[in-house]
């Protein structure tokens, strides 16, 4: 017995040294695992809870162990990798704070200083603070809907006033739950009924009907209610509301107002249905967090029964803006204004490029309990008066303000009811309507072509569509439609622009020679859109009858606007899809031969040439045809004065220098064929197609770039030094061409040009180049001008070659024309030639 007892013995002391041994051989292969209170920026003995909150008491034994650093988190953490819940700020009033790991160090404030800086600069251009008249820009325009949309707000307001009473208890819910946000919401939004307050309207007796209760923890009003008694205190807000809450807040009062709208609404004493009221906010996005980013949303208010709110394919990431009808932009306190403004700007913008149908746009500021309603126009943006929700009068503004949001035409929310979303044919119309004929012409959406930069001017806009009655034996015809806010009038000293009269013109007197059909914008139709202000009434759609309540002294100073679309053909595509530098030459060849006969025959002046406004069509045998399109800044030669200050017009970089500084020089068509120059060289730096694009990078430090970055006045001088002296022409701008051998015939095109515009051999020296003539050559001036030049006749005070240039315009112009014919005809007969025979 004692050698089996020994035994055992010996064994159970084998097995534990082979255990201990295992789990030596474990620890060296794992990581060593830290003590929770260690890693994490804690000091000894502040290991958190399993809530993951450290105890007030560990917390203030800790306090005096943690290094101060004036608003920086120690040296040992990193701020990615740390918890926000492992640091906590000690809130004693005697003891200095402490930032939060994750927070942005002390370093990061000079960007938020900037970003003060230029939320504070948009606000001083394009706010209009404390505008009366915006708050009744929402109401119906329909007398009943108008009418019922103010009893149904007294109805809300009065239950509103009856719940947040303390002395009135809330509902008590079946299943409390936080608010649900984001995409959570989205996942109920669709089923008719949510928490409601049933009952008389006194309040008593209220009732809960619905299982989804928890989606609306109506308690929250209380708190946003209360808010202000706290924002007295400079640092007690800090520790009671932040941004997130206050989301929270707005949204549980939106979600207030839309369900009792629900129960107080009459179906039949109005003529639509109102439209449900949706708060998001996207609490669940890490960038939300903070809510200092112009991409992540704080509140967006969606609509769930409006047509006009349907998924365009022009999406982005963020899912909440598809079908957006407002954002709201939340800061925690009312000195905070500023950067709500900008912030709201910002996804406006957003949201304006990402909606087909959009025409204006809503938006609300929350900072604190201060409230404003935004109107977006195409140059301003018009602010209400505060609607403080801590007081009973802010709290009825702002519910009247949501309730006619859900009554009013869809018109009156921002949307285009001419452009609207096919629930069959799962397609956008799009309606072109025509001034001459009086009919609308109907188009199918295929792509967006452009979208608009800015939230701001005309906003302009370009669609590719196809004409909606088409039989299937022949294809539908394909149009251009072009959506823009051109200005409705014209100061004395500015030339009127009409793009739809120019068009016209150009459609009459160019339509019958068939030799220029298909290079430029041939106008299908094309008028003002209509809006309907009635069931038998349209309007003309301008900035007026959007700000048609707002006081006509406030807008005294904001341009009015006139909302125009026109339909044209053909459709072509953008330069960067041609093929060759000889496809190049016979695009730009076919349109310059197109632009001289519009100014000639049509006295239009483009003034406008980019390589947004030069496109071309490809036949069916695969040979290509210029278009030149876009005649949005053409106007009359005989419109041009010299009396008047020329302005300046086009695209920046590719501006002619007498355009760029704006000269009292007269606008010619030498100004485009300019244009063509800086045109031509720009993509012979960067490659004349995707192919070559793709494999060119452009460096800072080259002279071309001189020519579009900068100051109007420096751009121009940069263009002056270089196109004055052949030298620096060469060295500076063709020789650092994508492909010089390859764009060899592109470089003798830019040659030629240069010398016929800057170097014209008609001309005398005073006429040559880019700088003023130098008066102490006197002799050899009139030498020159006792010969056969053209300029022989001008005075010779006129040392400016621009100006003596301009008198001969025409003459300048035929010889640009030969050159570029020459080059054009020779490209057409390379690429016949390489094209393999049939």
């Amino acid at each position: 017995m004692a050698a089996i007892a020994a035994t055992q013995r010996t064994l159970r002391a084998s097995t534990m040294r082979q255990r201990e041994q295992s789990v030596r051989k474990i620890q060296k292969k794992r990581p060593q695992k830290l003590n929770k209170s260690q890693g994490k920026g804690l000091a000894p003995n502040t290991a958190p809870n399993r809530s993951g909150r450290v105890s007030p008491r560990k917390r203030k034994l800790a306090a005096d162990e943690l290094p101060v650093t004036q608003g920086r988190p120690p040296a040992n953490l990193t701020p990615s990798k740390t918890s926000s819940a492992t640091l906590h700020e000690d809130m004693s009033p005697d003891r200095p704070k402490r930032r939060r790991v994750g927070k942005l160090p002390a370093s990061n404030h000079a960007v938020q200083d900037e970003q003060e800086l230029e939320a504070k600069c948009y606000v001083d251009e394009y706010v209009i603070p404390d505008v009366a008249g915006v708050l009744d820009a929402a109401r119906p325009i329909s007398s009943t809907d108008k009418s019922c949309a103010a009893e149904y707000a007294i109805t809300v307001h009065q239950r509103l006033e009856q719940f947040i009473t303390p002395t009135v208890k809330p509902p008590v819910q079946a299943a409390r739950g936080r608010v649900r946000s984001g995409r959570n919401v989205r996942r109920h939004c669709s089923q008719a009924a949510k928490a409601r307050l049933r009952g008389s309207p006194t309040g008593c007796g209220t009732q809960l009907v619905d299982t989804d209760a928890q989606l609306k923890d109506y308690s929250l009003l209380r708190r946003w209610v209360s808010l202000d008694s706290r924002l007295n205190g400079s640092d007690s807000i800090t520790s009671v509301a932040k941004e997130k809450d206050i989301c929270l807040w707005t949204s549980a009062f939106i979600g207030f107002v839309a369900d009792q709208l629900e129960v107080v609404a009459n179906p039949k004493s109005h003529s639509a249905k109102p439209r449900r009221l949706i708060a998001l906010s996207q609490l669940d996005s890490a960038a939300a967090a903070n809510a200092d980013g112009c991409s992540c949303i704080d509140v967006v208010i969606e609509t769930e029964v409006d047509s006009t709110s349907q998924v365009s394919e022009m999406q982005i990431d963020d899912p909440c803006f598809k079908n957006a009808a407002l954002s709201i932009g939340v800061k925690r306190f009312p000195s905070e204004q500023n950067r709500a403004y900008w912030q709201l700007a910002q996804r406006t913008h957003t949201l304006h490029s990402t909606q087909l149908n959009r025409r204006f746009a809503w938006g609300l500021t929350v900072c604190g309990t201060h409230v404003r309603a935004c109107l977006f126009g195409n140059d301003d943006i018009l602010a209400s008066e505060v609607m403080d929700v801590a007081t009973e009068s802010g709290r009825k503004q702002l519910v009247v303000l949501l309730v006619n949001w859900a009554m009013c035409e869809s018109q009156r929310l921002g949307y285009d009811p001419t452009i609207r979303y096919n629930r069959e044919t799962g397609q956008w119309e799009i309606d072109v309507w025509d001034d001459e004929s009086r009919e609308t012409h109907t188009y199918i959406h295929e792509r967006t072509l452009f979208d608009t930069s800015s939230q701001f001017g005309r906003r302009t806009r370009c669609f590719i569509a196809s004409a909606r009655e088409n039989s299937d034996e022949q294809p539908a015809q394909k149009v251009l439609i072009k959506d823009a806010w051109a200005p409705a009038e014209f100061p004395d000293s500015e030339v009127v622009r009409d793009e739809l009269s120019n068009l016209r013109t150009i459609r009459d007197k160019l339509g019958a020679d068939d030799a220029l059909a298909g290079t430029y914008s041939h106008l299908e139709a094309g008028g003002v859109v209509q809006q309907m202000q009635t069931k038998q009434k349209t309007a003309d759609d301008t900035t007026g009858s959007i700000f048609a309540d707002i006081d006509a002294a406030v807008l005294e100073d904001v341009p009015a606007r006139i909302h125009r679309r026109v339909a044209t053909t053909p459709v072509g595509e953008q330069l960067k899809s041609v093929r060759s530098v000889d496809e190049l030459i016979v695009v730009v060849g076919d349109v310059m031969m197109a632009h001289t006969a519009i100014v000639r025959q049509c006295d239009i002046l483009h003034r406008d040439l980019s390589t947004n406004n030069i496109m071309f069509c490809r036949d069916d045998d695969g040979m290509v045809r210029g278009l030149l399109i876009d005649f949005d800044n053409a106007v009359l030669q005989s419109d041009l004065h010299d009396e008047q200050r020329p302005d300046q017009i086009g695209t920046f970089p590719y501006m002619s220098i007498g355009n760029l500084e704006q000269s009292s020089v007269k606008r010619t068509a030498l100004d485009d064929w300019e244009s063509l120059i800086y045109i031509l060289c720009w993509l012979g730096t960067i490659g004349i197609n995707r192919d070559d694009q793709t494999n060119v990078e452009i460096r800072s430090d080259l002279t071309i770039c001189h020519w579009r970055d900068g100051s109007a006045t420096n751009i121009a001088k940069a263009k002056r030094r270089t196109l004055q002296h052949s030298d620096l022409f060469g060295s500076e701008i063709l020789a650092c061409f994508a492909h010089p051998l390859l764009y060899a015939n592109l470089v003798r095109l830019i040659l030629e040009l240069r010398s016929q515009l800057f170097y014209n051999e008609r001309l005398s020296s005073l006429a040559q180049g880019c700088i003023d003539f130098d008066p102490m050559y006197s002799s050899i001036r009139n030498a020159e001008l006792r010969t056969h030049y053209l300029d022989c006749n001008i005075d010779t005070t006129v040392v400016d070659p621009f100006a003596r240039r301009a008198e001969f315009a025409d003459a300048i112009v035929d010889d640009l024309l030969n050159v570029i014919q020459e080059h054009r005809n020779n490209a057409l007969n390379r690429i016949k030639d390489s094209q393999p025979s049939t």
